[in-house]
């Protein structure tokens, strides 16, 4: 075959269309299973629009369900409580700033600058008191706040006022999901509002339409308005699952159906048990035998004669009477057994182990215990940090720049201020320090760290980093303990040795 004829079979016109079901299959023998169209498959979801699309539907509605969820349901109540205690903490992510010293010598090695980073650190405790606009708390139980709303709501919106009246020149306003104007949608010439967030032709959020006042007050402006408020002044807190996602859906979304199910049985069970509890005796009267209820009742509801007994009490009948017992089957054997098997889906979707979720101990163990332990901390961690670089750094950028530029950040001692042009090293030195855990053996836990640290594989910066603490701290704590106690002419006592094994004792290898 020459080039011509090559060429000629590169550029010929298409053929029939393949017959790809012919091919692959059709129906249950397709190429994927998934997208199998048949008879067993009919229930099956064939939409795929975009989830702004699916959100203008089921946002509203996502919300107020999740809200009596939270409200109503008590693994909803207690799902949001893990969110905050292990997102946020009881006191919230840690600063730790260590920027060096300017060296004016390159020969010599950089020594931190520990004065201004603990200057930093103190003046950032200081605005944490008084950083929520409103005064009802510290900065800790604003961001709690906020990790419970993007987990029930699906997302928070924090307004960052500036005012040179406040301290620092800068605080927070926490506003519900409800505040954004989720129903204003519009084409615009540089992008577009969806569902009111403004964002430009790439996406990225340049404004917020928000509603002056909550839409669900009812002492509100019977005339709702909307405010405009550029992106630099909100920061939407929001966890995305789908690209072009532009507001947050509650993390409730995958339990909500099978939680109000189950709510809904324990409580038919619990009634059910209620009356299997209340022993009912019911009387028998024969076609012949006369009607003495009337003598028998002390009271009547309804028409119907009342009879109170008394407990070890030995009636007589009259005449053509005969008592019947109703015996219901609750509290039924299987009861526990469902309720686990439902709670071990609940769990799964909201991803924590099934024992922390429900406080149920009975099936766990020390091993299986740190197994779902390590796999849950782990999904914490990834949450601390995703809330620090969404929110929480973002606030400490805007308060840095704001309380250096009015020379708020001074020492006590001198009064003297950091200069501004120094913000860009000490903003880049800072960082936030997540919450830690401890275990429940932690014997077994500093026994191995201190291996790790012998062997030369693991540090003691390390080690108190991974329990939420800062090495240096640590040193000046100890520093400072032993201080006090030569000054009090104390002599810490040294650790008791520990006593030989015996041969034949427990543990001993053989």
């Amino acid at each position: 075959m020459g080039i011509i004829d090559t060429l000629r079979g590169w550029f010929k016109k298409p053929g029939k269309r393949d017959n790809y079901a012919a091919t692959y299959g059709s129906g249950n023998s397709a190429g994927f299973a998934g997208g199998a169209v048949g008879r067993l498959a009919a229930s099956m979801s064939t939409w795929a629009g975009s989830v702004n699309l699916d959100l203008d539907a089921s946002l509203v509605i996502m919300r107020a369900r999740a809200r009596q969820l939270a409200q109503s349901n008590e693994y909803g109540r207690r799902f949001l409580s893990l969110v905050a205690s292990n997102i946020v903490g009881h006191s919230g992510p840690k600063l730790q700033v260590r920027a060096y010293k300017d060296l004016r010598d390159p020969a010599k090695s950089p020594t931190l600058d520990k004065s201004a980073n603990d200057v930093i650190e103190i003046h950032w405790m200081r605005f944490g008191k008084k950083a929520d606009i409103t005064g009802r708390g510290p900065l800790s139980h604003l961001l709690r706040i906020v990790a419970k709303s993007v987990a029930r709501d699906g997302e928070a919106l924090v307004r960052i006022i500036r005012d040179s009246k406040l301290p620092y020149g800068i605080a927070l306003q926490l506003l519900e999901a409800d505040r954004l104007a989720e129903n204003i949608n519009l084409n615009l010439a540089s992008g577009a509002v969806r569902q009111g967030v403004e964002i430009d032709a790439s996406g990225r959020a340049v404004a917020y339409w928000i509603h002056t006042q909550h839409p669900g007050d009812r002492y509100g402006s019977p005339e709702q308005k909307i405010e405009r408020i550029p992106a630099g002044d909100i920061i939407h807190v929001y966890l995305p699952e789908r690209a072009e996602q532009v507001r947050g859906y509650t993390w409730f979304h995958a339990i909500l159906m099978r939680a109000h199910q189950l709510h809904g049985f324990n409580e038919s069970a619990v009634i059910a048990a209620r009356i299997g509890a209340s022993k009912i005796m019911t009387l028998e009267r024969s076609e012949e035998a006369p009607d003495a209820t009337a003598g028998m009742g002390d009271a009547q509801i309804g028409g119907a004669i009342q009879m109170n007994v008394e407990a070890g009490e030995i009636m007589e009948l009259p005449p053509g009477y005969k008592s019947g017992n109703w015996n219901p089957e609750y509290p039924h054997a299987n009861f526990e057994s469902f309720v686990k098997a439902a709670m071990r889906g609940i769990s799964a979707g909201l991803d924590v182990a099934t024992h922390n979720l429900s406080g149920d101990m009975t099936d766990v163990n020390y091993s299986s215990a740190r197994i779902a332990e390590l796999a849950e901390r782990e999904q914490w961690m990834v949450l601390q940090d995703w809330f620090i670089a969404v929110l929480i750094e973002p606030i400490y950028e805007k308060w840095l720049e704001i309380a250096m530029l009015r020379g708020d950040i001074t020492f006590d001692i001198s009064g003297k201020a950091l200069p501004f042009d120094k913000r860009p090293k000490f903003a880049a030195a800072s960082r936030f320090q997540g919450r830690r855990w401890s275990w429940v053996d932690p014997s077994k836990e500093v026994d191995a760290s201190q291996k790790q640290v012998d062997l030369g594989i693991n540090s003691r910066t390390n080690i108190a980093a991974a329990q939420g603490r800062e090495f240096d701290d640590i040193l000046d704590e100890l520093k400072a303990e032993q201080n006090a106690m030569d000054a009090a002419g104390i002599r810490p006592k040294a650790p008791a040795a520990a006593a030989p094994q015996q041969p034949g004792t427990p543990g001993d290898p053989q």
